[in-house]
């Protein structure tokens, strides 16, 4: 385990334009080019479509219509002229694929070289890119190494760029035998939320298509790649064989000049700040880099510190700190390839009998033989250090604020000093555990918000049609969905999917979350819920903990399990709690803003424009009530 001073390559998008000056602003004639080619590949599309074509196939077609669809809906995004030649070239593409396809012999799956692929998401139904590597020795036959790639913040990235990037005939390096996956992130949001929900989405799309070796799957990124690794790899210490992470930012506070912030919005600061989850590289191999006159150094030293307040020396753990020579903001040659040969020198993924596991919330609650299914207190520090016999029949495990485990299959085992038997799932009450019950109640994994949670899967928003109990909330929820849709579409790379209130199915919601506008007069799916939130909104207020607020003048917004359908959530009045000048800025300021729940006040300004300010605001407890209620 060494303290090195080698060179790395930087795995930022080399291969995207500079921005310099002004974007390119195609003229009519050009726009007109471009539009007539989608019309021919919708055409071809649609033709697909109806004949029933391989909708994974498809969604490979479709990915190129998207690219040139979302650059003329963003005209600003034709960073230079290079971006019109290669909305054409992705149209040709697409078209290319489409004629294949409907002649029955699709040459892209069994390509070799740079290529495109995609997949259709769960989140929003939209068309995903991702790139690949194939290396000449893959054959089908034998399983492979995947090093799935997180790029780094690019002023210039968008679905053409990306896809110019990755369609492309620069040589594979010498020797590569390894598959490579460059996931697109839906631009740049270091891998939060739908961009987190994008790295697994493609992961599965190329686990179904290639013969990858699950036990040698190795997660690498640099910049804003290496936060996402942070991130990725630490919540997740089971998925990789390996993480590399180079520079980036592991925590908000400093990174992002964040002080004085409400204690809601302090306790999610513990969803995705890396450096409260470094106890878990405990349990895999991890690379950290940064050159030593890069200030994102700083991302690995936070690491490296909480590691040795945990207690945790380097001979406890299979890790490499790396600080390259004074080349910038950089991963040199050098020290890429002792990174490299670390990784490649633990290969394949071992499964560890002990097991140091830290969480903060039960959306990230799985490490290995050990999920952690419920909390005393979310957001506060929570820990499993577990250790099981070679053959897995006696386990101990230690435990700090769990309320619920699920552990794999022992013959013998002691949770906190108590011998329990009889199940594998385990329950703590009273300061005794004893097997629990087989579904989670409270809040559990995928279901334990905040708001902002609702937005990592499948979800519809939906419009309200009826008469509001005061038309200013009213006219404030419109106005909500409305911009989410905006804002959604531009930094997240998808279009909402809003229905009606009338239109929903029983279908909509058994499968999606759904986001609710409007009040319970207004829309009939939230009238439908009336009495069973733990906050009451009547036509002659909002009630919420013993305090009320006039209904003429507050909205609520809040996320909770959907009575209809527990498995699922409600989401009021709310998109994302971040917006547009959060996307704007760092990645890092892409944190929740009103907990669980909220009541706003809300005023109409001499503009028209409904400002909103928060009355009160917060998270529910672990059984979604009212905090200390």
């Amino acid at each position: 385990m060494r303290w090195g001073g080698s060179l790395l390559i930087a795995a930022l998008l080399a291969t995207l334009p500079a921005l310099r000056g002004q974007p390119y602003k195609p003229v009519d004639a050009e726009k007109q080019q471009i539009r007539a080619k989608m019309g021919e590949l919708a055409k071809a599309i649609q033709g697909l479509r109806e004949r029933r074509a391989d909708d994974a196939l498809l969604a490979e077609v479709e990915v190129y219509h998207k690219a040139a669809e979302w650059i003329l809906r963003y005209e600003e995004e034709f960073y230079n002229k290079s971006y019109l030649a290669n909305t054409l070239a992705a149209l040709d593409k697409g078209l290319t694929r489409a004629k294949e396809l409907e002649a029955g012999n699709a040459s892209w799956p069994a390509q070799k070289g740079r290529f495109v692929r995609a997949y259709r998401s769960r989140v929003d139904g939209s068309v995903q890119p991702y790139g690949l590597v194939i290396p000449d020795s893959y054959d089908g036959a034998t399983p492979v190494r995947l090093d799935l790639v997180l790029h780094g913040r690019g002023a210039t990235l968008n679905e053409v760029s990306f896809i110019a990037a990755h369609d492309s005939r620069q040589p594979i390096p010498s020797g590569q035998d390894y598959i490579e996956l460059e996931v697109f992130g839906r631009t740049n949001n270091a891998y939060r939320w739908a961009g987190e929900t994008d790295v697994f989405e493609a992961l599965e799309s190329v686990r179904k298509r290639y013969n990858i070796d699950s036990r040698r799957i190795v997660l690498r990124g640099f910049s804003m790649g290496g936060a996402g690794g942070w991130h990725i790899g630490l919540h997740y210490p089971d998925r990789w064989a390996a993480v590399e992470s180079g520079a980036g930012f592991t925590e908000t506070r400093r990174y992002a000049k964040q002080t004085d912030l409400p204690p809601y919005q302090e306790a999610a600061l513990h969803i995705y700040d890396a450096v409260d989850y470094a106890l878990n590289a405990f349990n895999l191999p991890m690379v950290g880099y940064g050159s030593e006159d890069d200030p994102q150094l700083q991302a690995s030293v936070n690491i490296r510190e909480q590691l040795a307040r945990e207690g945790l020396a380097l001979s406890d753990l299979r890790a490499l700190f790396l600080v390259g020579p004074r080349v910038g903001h950089r991963f040199p040659p050098d020290s890429k390839g002792e990174s490299s040969q670390f990784i490649d020198a633990a290969l394949p993924q071992r499964v560890p009998n002990r097991l140091r596991f830290l969480t903060y919330t039960a959306r990230y609650n799985r490490c290995f033989w050990v999920t952690v299914e419920g909390l005393e207190k979310h957001y506060q520090r929570a820990e499993v250090d577990a250790e099981r016999s070679d053959d897995g029949r006696q386990v101990t495990i230690k435990t700090t604020n769990v309320a619920r485990l699920l552990v794999d299959q022992s013959e013998t085992l002691t949770i906190d000093g108590q011998k329990v038997t009889g199940s594998r799932v385990f329950e703590k009450k009273e300061g005794r555990w004893a097997p629990g019950r087989p579904a989670a109640s409270g809040k559990t994994h995928g279901l334990q918000g905040p708001i902002d949670d609702a937005f990592l899967d499948s979800f519809l928003c939906v419009r309200p049609t009826g008469r509001p109990i005061h038309p200013l909330a009213n006219d404030y929820a419109l106005s909500n969905l409305d911009r989410f849709a905006k804002e959604y579409a531009k930094w997240l790379r998808g279009d909402v999917r809003i229905k009606d209130d009338r239109a929903v199915t029983e279908d909509d919601i058994a499968h999606h979350n759904l986001i609710l506008f409007g009040d319970p007069s207004s829309n009939r799916i939230l009238a439908r819920l009336a009495g069973r939130l733990p906050i009451h909104w009547t036509k002659q207020g909002i009630v919420a903990g013993g305090a009320k607020f006039p209904a003429a003048e507050h909205a609520l917004v809040m996320i909770y399990p959907n009575p209809l359908n527990p498995s699922r959530y409600i989401v009021l009045n709310s998109g994302h709690t971040f917006h547009e000048k959060e996307f704007r800025g760092t990645n890092a300021l892409l944190f929740p803003r009103l907990g669980d729940y909220a009541v706003l006040r809300l005023a109409k300004q001499p503009s028209g424009e409904i400002t909103d300010s928060v009355v009160t605001a917060g998270l529910f407890d672990e059984h979604w009530g009212m905090a200390g209620r």
